[in-house]
């Protein structure tokens, strides 16, 4: 036996540091999962309450570190296309909730907390109005929320979302059924990118919109003070 090791002890010291060097290997291997695992952003989307338009549409910061949330984007989907609203740009001056970040759609959530944005029927009328709001949501076969922020471990933007059916069994408001179990986190570059032009169409034709109702506005209080005159 020590004849035979002694005559072997090359081979066996390389097959030793081979399996050495295979089981660091999967070590680092595990950790560096563990540490992909524990920075990587996680946002939920959920509804809360029954399955009508009054649940309530909850984001939760799954992650190990506080997310800021920049946008909350909503899209409503037609047979003959879709329509897409930004619920961070929009008035919601008739809603006084008590959290300052459900009113804004945006603000910081910390590893593990929530935010209530508020009933889906109001996201829906603060986005669109209540009248057109009830007129769109006739013809719409789905919507989808999409949840936007900032992470402190990235220098991008992380992105989720969540899509559920408006199904109509009975007449009256349709019913969210959801399309998938979990919400559903975009990861991949050119998905972030499609969602970062999203946000940024969206702020720039607010604005706009602004800017018009302004000139608008302008218009007929100088012509007033002309009258006065």
């Amino acid at each position: 036996m020590w004849i035979w090791l002694k005559e072997y002890h090359g081979v066996l010291s390389a097959v030793s540091s081979i399996a050495m060097l295979g089981v660091w290997v999967l070590y680092l291997q595990l950790f560096y999962s563990s540490y992909r695992h524990q920075i990587r952003p996680k946002i939920l989307i959920t509804r809360g309450g029954d399955n009508s338009m009054a649940a309530r549409c909850i984001l939760t910061n799954m992650s190990p570190e506080i997310i800021f949330v920049q946008a909350v984007l909503l899209k409503l989907v037609f047979s003959d296309g879709e329509h897409i609203y930004s619920l961070s740009e929009r008035d919601r001056a008739g809603h006084a909730p008590a959290d300052r970040r459900s009113e804004l759609v945006q603000g910081p959530l910390r590893s593990g907390d929530f935010l209530d944005l508020g009933s889906f029927e109001d996201l829906l009328s603060a986005s669109l109005g209540e009248a057109r709001a009830s007129n769109e949501l006739a013809a719409a076969q789905s919507l989808t929320i999409f949840a936007v922020g900032s992470y402190t471990w990235h220098n991008r933007i992380v992105a989720a979302e969540r899509t559920f059916n408006l199904a109509r069994k009975q007449p009256g408001r349709p019913l969210l059924i959801p399309t998938t179990a979990d919400t559903r986190q975009i990861t991949s570059r050119k998905e972030r990118q499609i969602v970062a032009r999203m946000v940024e169409k969206q702020v720039v034709l607010t604005q706009w919109q602004d800017t018009d109702r302004e000139s608008q506005g302008g218009g007929c209080c100088g012509e007033n003070k002309q009258k006065e005159k």
